[in-house]
């Protein structure tokens, strides 16, 4: 089952770039044609959104006040998709898309190069089915961003490191690897070379090979990387003294050592999010990584070793940290898909083809338990979203199950040496297909998690000049639909530094804006309906608009 490494990333039939085009189709296909959800799609579109409008491209603001949790990268390209193309949803999600399926081209190319043409095949195969990797590319959020560039690190610092020492080829990777590097920073911050500088000293521990860090490149890469680095680092400080203290100190350190953002978690925390998010493949080859291990015992650049020990590296860094969310180990799958794609190469076609029988079955019972189960499981408030999510969540999952079943039935015979790659190409796109169908069916989450309806309510009675105002709380949609800023009142949440800065962006209570509200001729607030009818019993004038979930909007008679 076994060839040659390639350097052909064509290698192969017209099948496969047939393959390719429906893939790109699948994967491109959903991301405008569902609402952002809140927070973070919200937030991510709506910092980008105030960048292109104010002209302002190096402070990031998120609702007119200061934000500088993260660097600019994602802004800046969120941007200048909206420049070309309008401000939606599409153009939204347009970087994590691409970053997306620019990490299963990487991971094909890649896996040819160290490994083989049908492992890089079937690395590509895995990385573009896996859960949590389709989930994330298609979510309008950092860490598919983050993770492409840090596969870029890696695979080039792999692909430098198994070129000839001194070689014009080993100098070129290598440097791309430090531009991995610095777009990584740009994208979320020091973790660019916590992660890749913990690996390697793992990796020189275990395997006592020091040849990497001589052939780094160090003075040429470093040079790199801070030209990249710096002019962003340095206008946003000239323009923010108070910038360095709080994105190093605050942002890259306190989130990792503290539980400041109130996102810690047991230490397991990450395990099941991994299974979950590796699905189909995550038990298919693990039984033969610790053949893979023995492999590069005698290797220069022990390749394999390196990518098992960044996978167990970034699981045991967030793992650690006082700051878990289960986009955090998206960087794991691109380097653990190609792990599996090199490993699908050994493995016994009758263990496979169990593994996709058995898998088929049990997605397939899911699909028909979701088809059945009552909508009341769920609870009162959330009937309407179960409902709306159960058509196509059953039928992704049902094309997913037969997907994995017609893989079985390939494997029944193996008659070519292909047949292996081809049941796990079509096991792929199938179960991508399935995915896909089931990603916009999230599209119903809307219902409580987007304020796509409000806003569209609320649009009907705005004028230029009307003053908006959200109490209590802060829909993070609500400023991009509505495309202007929104006052907010009685609430700081992860705004707190930056109205801090900003004080006067903000009203402190709600009894200031009590009084601000009456003297007002054309307002609008949106607050909880406990608050509206608090309010409205102490005699505030207001008017009733719209409402959504959670939300009400009133308006100043």
């Amino acid at each position: 089952m076994r060839d040659a490494p390639s350097n052909s990333l064509t290698a192969g039939s017209h099948w496969l770039w047939l393959a390719l085009l429906f893939a790109m189709a699948l994967w491109f296909a959903t991301l405008g044609t569902r609402r952002l959800l809140n927070p973070d799609e919200g937030r991510y579109a709506e910092i980008a959104r105030e960048m292109l409008v104010s002209g302002d491209w190096v402070t990031p603001r998120l609702n007119g006040i200061k934000y500088f949790e993260k660097p600019p990268l994602q802004y800046w390209m969120t941007a200048s998709a909206y420049q070309v193309l309008g401000q939606n949803e599409f153009a939204a999600r347009l970087w994590s898309g691409l970053t997306g399926f620019a990490g299963i081209l990487l991971a094909w190319f890649t896996g040819m190069r160290l490994f083989g043409r049908s492992a890089g095949m079937m690395a590509a195969a895995v990385l573009a089915s896996s859960v949590l990797y389709l989930v994330i590319g298609h979510t309008n959020i950092l860490d598919m961003g983050l993770s492409f560039c840090l596969q870029l690190m890696v695979c080039s610092f792999l692909l430098g490191q198994t070129s000839a020492p001194g070689s014009t080829a080993e100098r070129h990777w290598m440097l791309l690897a430090w531009t991995g590097a610095a777009l990584a920073f740009l994208s979320k911050g020091l973790i660019a070379l916590i992660l890749p500088a913990l690996t390697l000293l793992a990796y020189t521990a275990v395997t006592r090979e020091y040849s990497a860090w001589r052939r780094l490149h160090i003075g040429k890469g470093l040079s790199l990387f801070m030209l990249l680095v710096l002019p962003w680092l340095i206008a946003v400080s000239l323009a923010n003294p108070e910038f360095p203290r709080f994105f190093f100190l605050h942002e890259q350190f306190a989130r990792f050592l503290t539980d400041v953002h109130d996102r810690d978690g047991p230490w397991w925390y990450f395990l099941p999010v991994f299974i979950l998010g590796a699905l189909p493949w995550t038990f298919v080859a693990l039984r033969q990584f610790k053949h893979s291990w023995r492999l590069d015992q005698h290797a220069g650049m022990q390749t394999r070793r390196f990518l098992m020990l960044w996978v167990t590296v970034v699981m045991v860094f967030f793992s650690l940290s006082h700051s878990k969310l289960q986009p955090y180990i998206v960087p794991v799958m691109p380097l653990f898909a190609l792990l599996v794609g090199d490993a699908l190469t050994r493995m016994p076609v009758k263990t496979l083809r169990m593994h996709f029988l058995v898998m088929g079955a049990l997605v397939a019972l899911l699909a028909l338990t979701i088809a059945l189960i009552p909508d009341s499981v769920a609870g009162a408030r959330s009937v309407a979203v179960v409902a709306a999510l159960r058509l196509e969540t059953a039928v992704g999952l049902l094309v997913a199950a037969v997907t994995l079943l017609l893989a079985s039935w390939l494997l029944r015979r193996q008659t070519q040496p292909t047949t292996l790659r081809t049941a796990v190409i079509v096991t792929g796109l199938g179960t991508l297909l399935g995915l896909t169908v089931l990603t916009q069916g999230a599209d119903a989450l809307r219902i409580t998690r987007s304020g796509y309806d409000l806003s569209q309510q609320i649009a009907a009675h705005l004028r230029p000049d009307t003053r908006l105002y959200s109490v209590g709380s802060y829909d993070q949609t609500l400023p991009f639909y509505l495309k202007r800023r929104i006052t907010l009142v009685d609430y700081r949440g992860e705004l707190d530094f930056g109205l801090s800065q900003q004080p006067e962006l903000a009203i402190d209570t709600v009894e200031a804006f009590a009084r601000i509200w009456r003297n007002q001729s054309d307002a609008i607030a949106v607050m909880s309906p406990a608050l509206y009818t608090q309010l409205l019993n102490q005699g505030l004038p207001m008017r009733f608009i719209a409402q959504q979930a959670k939300l009400v909007a009133v308006s100043k008679p």
